[in-house]
């Protein structure tokens, strides 16, 4: 098991394995909140089955490293309400922020601006909607 200094060092073309599955990272993303929060976000690509995984690594040793699957974009925006319906469960509101990001990128030009987010859960299960840059799609 890697450390967390060791996941936040990882930079586009390094390989790893998730839950036993080969990946290559893609880019890198570094997001950090006005408060001073900062975390690591890993897009990650599995070639051969066509799989496309994030892994997110908290700076806060006492959160929990997530690896998620994007779904495609929303119809609508979200309002960031204090509560949603997803898969027939409802999920209350976690978290909803803004933070600056910064990428580097496997074979494209590196990205900045702003991340717009908001997490619902319910239980285990989390929901997270995401907007880089105005005027883009969740």
């Amino acid at each position: 098991m890697a450390t967390r200094d060791e996941l936040t060092a990882l930079r586009p073309g390094a390989a790893l394995r998730v839950m036993g599955d080969g990946y290559l990272i893609e880019r890198t993303v570094r997001c950090e909140q006005d408060d001073g929060a900062v975390w690591w976000e890993h897009r990650l690509s599995d070639d051969g089955a066509g799989r496309s995984l994030w892994l997110e690594v908290p700076e806060d040793l006492d959160e929990p490293l997530v690896a998620h699957e994007s779904t495609g974009t929303l119809g609508a925006e979200p309002d960031g309400g204090p509560e949603i319906e997803y898969g027939g469960e409802r999920m209350a509101l976690l978290l909803s922020a803004r933070a600056s990001y910064r990428s580097v990128e496997r074979s494209a030009a590196p990205k900045s601006g702003e991340l717009v987010y908001h997490e619902y859960a319910s239980g285990e299960r989390r929901v997270t909607y995401e907007r880089r840059g105005e005027g883009r799609v969740w």
